[in-house]
């Protein structure tokens, strides 16, 4: 009798594949300017977002979201280099992610938010107006920051916009012990005064200082910018004195360099799919019960009896389908894996019904073979090599 095999597809790697090559899918300039007041942070931005503009050869007007009404000091500038730029004074969050979303539907390549800060204290104090609270409780702190990531994170990383911001310093802090014992607070650096991840969205980020030396009764002023973060290695670490679009220009330029469309055909999943409530858990234990009952009742209805002939013929049934000869394992496999052997099993008891009766197993229809292949093509284990029944007996 010819033995009953599965056959495992392999899984071809395609262009509609999971994956994709490397490639530069977001070939667009973000980056923060931060530092104390007069450090340069409002020019410096502008300085590049002009630079950035005649580097892309835009045709479109620079935006700016200034919170601060200090934008008409930057006129002269933009009529300088012969550049329409655009302002929108406000403090609010909501006005920023519309502007974001005109910017991206193609009113201008490139926007200045002077300051995040700004927007990062009003959503903060629109937040408390909304609960009805003078100070925030712990738990609000989660609700804020998801808020928070939903409409600036996540649109300032994944919008079709060159993009530059400035953000006011704090002390960052740490306690320390002396040899007394006694602790106290050293100052050990600077943070952006915005949302505790912000520093973490950009590409580039910027420590704006301000130096002054007298030397012989002459003053000397300048501006020095430092790069705290640069993704790639790209300028990390460098100083410039009074920094200009040139100074930035490696960066940007391997930023915005061979673009490419996004290629992955693949939808990305909801992770609140690997979310299970006990509802979820509920109804998994309910469709492993199912399944494990559909397998075991149909075996019973083909092979009633408990002779040695027919226990054989379920317990074959078993092992072509999930690759093991024990109920208890099979009944510590997942529902999926379950629903899948079971349509294994029904193939296996068709085929040996019809070799009892002398007939010919029928043709899969379309869909059948479908299925079949869909199952076949999740499995992991190689496929078996065929064994000659007759060989088998003799030993060979």
């Amino acid at each position: 009798m010819q033995t009953l095999e599965r056959s495992v597809s392999p899984i071809m790697a395609t262009e509609d594949s999971f994956f994709t090559a490397i490639g530069n899918t977001k070939p667009y300039f973000k980056a923060a300017f931060e530092g104390e007041p007069g450090t340069g942070k409002s020019w410096t931005a502008a300085l590049v977002a002009i630079g950035l503009h005649k580097k892309i050869g835009s045709k479109k007007p620079i935006v700016l979201i200034d919170t601060e009404k200090a934008s008409k000091f930057l006129v002269p500038l933009f009529r300088e280099h012969g550049i329409e730029a655009m302002v929108r004074e406000t403090h609010s969050l909501a006005d920023l992610v519309k502007a974001m979303k005109l910017c991206s539907d193609g009113y201008s390549d490139i926007m200045v938010i002077d300051s995040i800060t700004h927007i990062w204290m009003d959503f903060q104090e629109a937040y408390k107006k909304k609960l009805n609270r003078q100070v925030f409780q712990i738990q609000d702190w989660m609700s804020i920051k998801s808020e928070w990531n939903k409409y600036f994170s996540i649109p300032l990383v994944q919008s079709p916009l060159h993009i530059l911001a400035t953000g006011r310093v704090s002390d960052r802090m740490e306690q320390e012990v002396d040899e007394d014992g006694r602790k106290e607070f050293t100052k050990t650096g600077v943070k952006m005064q915005a949302e505790k991840n912000a520093a973490y969205e950009f590409d580039v980020l910027v420590l704006m200082e301000r130096h002054e030396l007298i030397q012989r009764k002459k003053r000397e002023v300048w501006r020095q910018s430092i790069v705290l973060k640069g993704r790639g290695n790209l300028l990390d670490g460098a100083v410039f004195k009074n920094p200009t679009y040139e100074d930035f220009a490696p960066a940007i330029e391997a930023i915005i360099k061979d673009p490419i469309a996004a290629r992955f055909s693949h939808a990305s999943q909801d992770a609140g799919e690997l979310i299970k409530t006990e509802e979820d858990k509920r109804e998994w234990v309910r469709s492993k019960k199912r399944w494990l009952e559909e397998i075991e009742g149909y075996l019973v209805s083909v092979w009633p009896s408990s002779s040695a002939a027919e226990k054989k013929n379920k317990t074959d049934a078993l092992e072509y389908a999930f690759q093991t000869r024990s109920w208890s394992a099979i009944e510590g496999m997942q529902p999926d894996i379950l629903e899948d052997g079971y349509a294994r099993v029904l193939e296996f008891g068709k085929q040996k019904v019809a070799e009892a009766k002398g007939e010919l197993v029928p043709e899969p229809t379309p869909a059948e073979k479908f299925d079949k292949d869909l199952r076949d093509s999740k499995e992991e284990k190689p496929k078996r090599p065929k064994v000659n029944a007759d060989k088998a007996k003799k030993g060979d």
